[in-house]
């Protein structure tokens, strides 16, 4: 597993994060749970921040609503970084997240890009479908062959897991956690290809 993860799972290190997050970053999210949407469960939150590159795993199947409402000393808590309009986001089709995010913990994300529709809007040809992350990782970025195996090898391996609700699991499997990670350490690479593209 990468060595830039940390999982979070208590209000001290919640509030550490907070407060490492610059007024101007750039967050790349993701959410993982048990049928993610209002119907569903939030587990883990996976955020990124940019320029500095810290990654968080957010326990929220550890911590409940105190992930959002615990402040830190800069007197924010996730709850008001997410609501800012100001604090970019980036996720990949937010739909299920934002209603999650709404339904389980009143939280209305602003601010938001969403990666799916800026790679729709600079794809040429056929709009009718949207891409999903994975076919967007392995076509449109230059990785080593290596990495981007792995990346595939791990992806493929959680989904195969997700019936069992792998997410909830506490400790939280290596596997499981690199497959957050995962999910947005590309992200900033294909918003920048994007916004090129549609230029």
């Amino acid at each position: 597993m990468a060595s830039s993860i940390t999982v979070t799972t208590s209000p001290a290190g919640l509030e550490d994060f907070i407060d490492s997050i610059p007024p101007s970053a750039t967050l790349y999210l993701d959410l993982e749970g048990n049928s993610l949407s209002r119907n569903g469960t939030v587990s883990i939150i996976t955020i990124l921040v940019n320029p500095t590159k810290i990654t968080r795993l957010i326990d929220v199947q550890t911590l409940g609503s105190a992930v959002f409402t615990t402040p830190a000393a800069n007197g924010k808590t996730l709850k008001t970084v997410l609501e800012d309009p100001h604090i970019s986001k980036c996720l990949w089709d937010v739909r299920n997240d934002a209603d999650a995010l709404c339904a389980h913990y009143k939280v209305r994300i602003a601010g938001v890009t969403d990666i799916q529709l800026l790679e729709n809007a600079a794809h040429i040809g056929d709009k009718k479908y949207v891409r999903g992350l994975g076919i967007c990782v392995e076509n449109d970025l230059d990785l080593e062959l290596s990495e981007s195996n792995s990346w595939n090898w791990t992806k493929r391996r959680v989904m195969n897991l997700m019936t069992q609700n792998i997410f909830a699991k506490r400790p939280l499997d290596p596997e499981s956690a690199k497959y957050c990670f995962n999910d947005v350490v590309h992200r900033p690479a294909l918003y920048r290809t994007y916004l090129q593209r549609s230029g």
